[in-house]
């Protein structure tokens, strides 16, 4: 990936490649320090990196990072972050003013009835309406927000009224283990 290359997410989301730290070179010593050995040339080190990365020798991979920014919505935040294995600094909504971005889907699922965690697709739904008035929804509530905003209420409160459909943005740096 170039740096900033953009991957767009969603429909006002993306992922945006910022940079890594360290080269293939750099798993290679990783992993010859641990039996003391110097490069054994480009083909040799070809291989070395093929069987570290098939037999699942990770730690050496712990020596690069990689970094993205990531702009989602709250509820995919949520999902991200609760094994969180890598670096994070997220946009703060108690510093700055958020924006009116909620994520809408183009279709609505309905809840499985045999997976409690589960949805399937349906087109017994009128998804026209129910995007309309989720819409509205979205639209009451930056308008609650910004109202709130406007008699002074601080804006780590305000940030309140926003559903979890909200987007947020991060920066994350991880490991390429992770």
């Amino acid at each position: 990936m170039e740096r900033g290359q953009v991957i767009p997410i969603f429909d006002k989301g993306h992922v945006r490649y910022l940079g890594n730290y360290g080269t293939d070179m750099t798993i290679i010593e990783a992993a010859r320090v641990s039996y003391q050995s110097a490069s054994k040339g480009e083909e040799a080190d070809r291989k070395l990196l093929e069987f570290l990365f098939k037999m699942r020798h990770t730690s050496p991979f712990e020596q690069c990072s990689v970094q993205f920014n990531i702009k989602m919505p709250i509820f995919c935040m949520r999902q991200f972050v609760r094994h969180r294995t890598f670096k994070l600094n997220e946009m703060s909504a108690r510093y700055t003013e958020m924006w009116d971005d909620c994520y809408l889907p183009e279709k609505w699922r309905k809840q499985d009835t045999k997976n409690k965690q589960g949805s399937v697709a349906t087109e017994e739904l009128d998804h026209d309406m129910i995007n309309r008035r989720v819409s509205e929804s979205y639209r009451r509530d930056y308008e609650e927000y910004q109202w709130l905003l406007s008699i002074g209420v601080a804006k780590e409160m305000a940030r309140f009224v926003f559903p979890v459909a909200n987007y947020t943005e991060i920066v994350i740096t991880a490991g390429l283990h992770n």
